[in-house]
């Protein structure tokens, strides 16, 4: 399986999969730069990551780029024919779906702890150009608590989405779904609902 994992994450090496796992992420920091620095007030960390950053990348940048990432990991099997290839190897076809999940989970987990680094770098130096550096401490108690429920949440989203891009060729299939679920998920959160809890991409 360890064999299997590592074939998996080199076919990313020098791939738009693994370029969007890296730039994506440095755009909540990216707008958070922007902020503070033309912002007349001074922001708290706790807003900066509970109410800026969270929102941003829960329900709607992270959903978008599970649906880019899985659509484009999808599209290295299908050109060429590679499953062809892949499924006439020796090892059980199960390892190979499993290997693929590990992989897009283990990258949208490094892809937000990424959203939180260059959130605060972003937001450090925003404040410092601004003159408005965020005060107070990082909440990182209830800011590891909503990660790892980000993180279960988004799971099933990631089933999906990989099902879709490892069972249709083209790519249109998969990016619908994942715009199409984004789309929900922001419809019901809009709703103020309770049950918006149990969308992927949403957390509260």
């Amino acid at each position: 399986m360890i064999a299997i994992l590592n074939v998996e994450a080199r076919k990313l090496n020098g791939s738009l999969a693994a370029l969007l796992s890296l730039a994506a992420p440095a755009l909540p920091g990216g707008l958070a730069f922007l902020s503070l620095m033309t912002s007349d007030r001074t922001s708290s960390w706790t807003s900066v990551f509970n109410e800026f950053l969270l929102p941003i990348w829960a329900l709607f940048l992270l959903p978008m780029i599970v649906a880019a990432f899985t659509t484009l990991v999808g599209q290295i099997e299908h050109r060429g024919r590679g499953w062809d290839h892949i499924l006439a190897l020796p090892i059980s076809r199960w390892q190979v779906f499993l290997a693929k999940a590990i992989v897009v989970l283990a990258t949208s987990c490094c892809s937000t702890l990424l959203a939180l680094l260059f959130t605060w770098i972003g937001a450090s130096l925003g404040g410092a150009f601004g003159g408005h550096v965020p005060v107070g401490n990082i909440p990182w108690q209830s800011l590891t608590r909503t990660m790892l429920l980000l993180w279960c949440g988004t799971s099933l989203m990631i089933v999906l989405q990989l099902w879709s891009a490892l069972r249709f060729a083209s790519f249109v299939v998969p990016l619908s779904v994942g715009i199409g679920g984004t789309l929900v998920a922001l419809a019901v959160a809009m709703t103020h609902t309770q049950q918006a809890a149990w969308f992927p991409g949403f957390c509260r």
